[in-house]
């Protein structure tokens, strides 16, 4: 189920007593707690509300409350984050997993508990995740693709009275890589730096919203591939002097030179060859966009290259832009 799901059940007073949210659309996740807190009135939030991070708290915590009745009121909810004892190294006693069985099978009708695995690497053979999958409702929050994200932040400025220019909304996409948490947490200063307009143009979103390292790390890759070595450098320096660390940056560097391998070896849609890599949709359009003008060979003789350098940062005390500096006159000799 979606979040306009969730609401529907609400609306209907239609909930279930168990759910997991996967997904790792962080927007949408917190949609989602917000939802779920919703359903207590901020007068019983002290006595009928209760969050807990398995980073740092017990199991032991979670369950009592679990198995609590509301105090003076409807409901309790309680929602859980990060649960490390649903993976493969995280660990849960016997009467622990005793506990939660029963109270899987036998739950307190008036609890709504809330399992957020968003993204972790959970392991279905357990006994304890298979029962929990199967009794409880799974509310799915995938990354919106490129589309979905540019309709969402065009919908969002409409609805505030705002619009974007089309070349903006592009360079705002390009800037974030297309992921639509990225591109929201962007809004407030453009909307802001727009009031008296009420229209955010492309100079704005040039000004005020840098370039992801990812982002920056394209532009980069296309420099060196072209031939345009002065630019490549600039761009490598700045990401030095703006703190990046030169192992963070050669290690981006290197992993887009096998992306763009991998994808030239791949047929398939976006999608396909997205679930295929674990990546984006939007970083696999920019990449067969740039494979068009690129010589394999090269391709792969860059990144050898750049695995070289990666040995000679770890294992000498050559200055990163010097070895950057001769990677690329090697590459464009």
């Amino acid at each position: 189920m979606n979040l306009q799901q969730l609401q529907q059940q609400i609306e209907n007073n239609a909930l279930a007593n168990f759910y997991v949210v996967t997904g790792d659309e962080e927007v949408l996740i917190q949609r989602a707690q917000l939802e779920f807190g919703q359903l207590i009135q901020p007068e019983d939030r002290d006595m009928n509300y209760a969050q807990f991070d398995m980073m740092t708290q017990s199991l032991d915590a979670v369950i009592s409350d679990a198995m609590s009745m509301p105090f003076f009121g409807d409901r309790r909810v309680v929602l859980v984050q990060n649960p490390d004892f649903l993976t493969a190294k995280g660990k849960i006693s016997e009467q622990n997993q005793d506990q939660l069985l029963k109270l899987l099978d036998n739950p307190v009708s008036e609890n709504i508990v809330v399992i957020f695995i968003n993204d972790l690497k959970i392991d279905k053979r357990k006994k304890i995740t298979k029962a929990l999958l199967k009794k409880a409702e799974n509310i799915a929050l995938p990354a919106l693709n490129e589309s979905q994200a540019r309709q969402a932040i065009s919908s969002e400025l409409q609805y505030r009275d705002y619009s974007i220019d089309q070349d903006a909304l592009q360079e705002l996409t390009l800037r974030t890589n297309a992921h639509y948490t990225a591109m929201k947490h962007e809004l407030p200063k453009l909307i802001s730096y727009a009031r008296q307009i009420k229209r955010i143009q492309l100079n704005d979103v040039i000004a005020l919203v840098p370039k992801t390292l990812t982002a920056n790390v394209f532009d980069l890759v296309d420099a060196v591939m072209t031939g345009r070595n002065k630019i490549a450098l600039t761009i490598y320096r700045n990401l030095l002097q703006n703190g990046e660390p030169a192992l963070r940056v050669n290690a981006v560097l290197t992993n887009q030179f096998r992306l763009l391998l991998q994808i030239a070896g791949l047929q398939g849609t976006d999608q396909d060859i997205s679930k295929q890599l674990g990546v984006h949709p939007y970083r696999i359009k920019l990449a067969r966009q740039m494979l068009r003008q690129y010589a394999l060979v090269a391709l792969r003789d860059n990144y050898l290259n750049m695995l070289d350098i990666e040995v000679k940062l770890k294992s000498t005390t050559q200055e990163p832009e010097l070895l950057f500096e001769r990677f690329i006159l090697k590459s464009n000799s």
